[in-house]
């Protein structure tokens, strides 16, 4: 009998994807301020989209309202907010193009593993390792302290320097991970299945 209280559970199980595509939505506005040069409100919104981003995985953990579409949306919310942030941080000339480009390049390397190992082997299950969620937070942190030293006087450039070495090293490092891990996965299955 499907009661009242587990359609109540099952609306309810909607909420963390449901920030998840507002996480995304605010991806809009986030590029409009900055385009417009207004960084405490560009800075404003990415703050209440990473509170965001810690929330829908809070609530989906401590109420079992995990799903095969908030797995996909999660990652992906960070992503278009993280690629978009990039890319226009670097046509208003505030980060140079090896950092966008080494950033572009990671998610693009690992669509493409990702779609070769569903093609040739099996649905793959990407579970993010150490160093890509590190390489994540570091994207983050880096894309703050860029928009905070337009914001206030003091320097952030060693900050920022810092960072975005850390970025960079973190991206090729992620990416590479990805693809060897994926390798000696896909050859074990196909050395069971021979």
């Amino acid at each position: 009998i499907f009661s009242m209280s587990s359609y109540f559970q099952l609306r309810m199980s909607y909420i963390p994807n449901a920030i998840c595509i507002l996480r995304i939505i605010l991806v809009i506005p986030i590029i409009d301020f900055l385009w417009d040069k207004q960084y405490e409100n560009a800075l404003g919104l990415i703050a209440i989209a990473g509170i965001s981003d810690f929330l829908d995985g809070f609530l989906a953990k401590r109420n079992n309202w995990r799903s095969k579409l908030g797995a996909a949306l999660d990652p992906a919310a960070d992503k278009i907010l993280l690629v978009s942030v990039f890319v226009t941080l670097y046509f208003m000339d505030l980060i140079p193009f090896w950092l966008m480009a080494t950033v572009l390049m990671r998610d693009f390397m690992i669509l493409f593993g990702l779609a070769l190992y569903y093609y040739f082997i099996e649905k793959p299950n990407p579970n993010p390792s150490f160093i890509s969620k590190f390489n994540t937070n570091l994207q983050i942190f880096f894309v703050l302290f860029v928009i905070a030293g337009q914001i206030f006087s003091s320097n952030f450039d060693l900050l920022i320097q810092f960072t975005g070495a850390l970025v960079f090293l973190t991206s090729i490092l992620s990416g590479m991970d990805y693809w060897i891990s994926w390798s000696i996965k896909a050859k074990q299955i196909i050395t069971a299945k021979a």
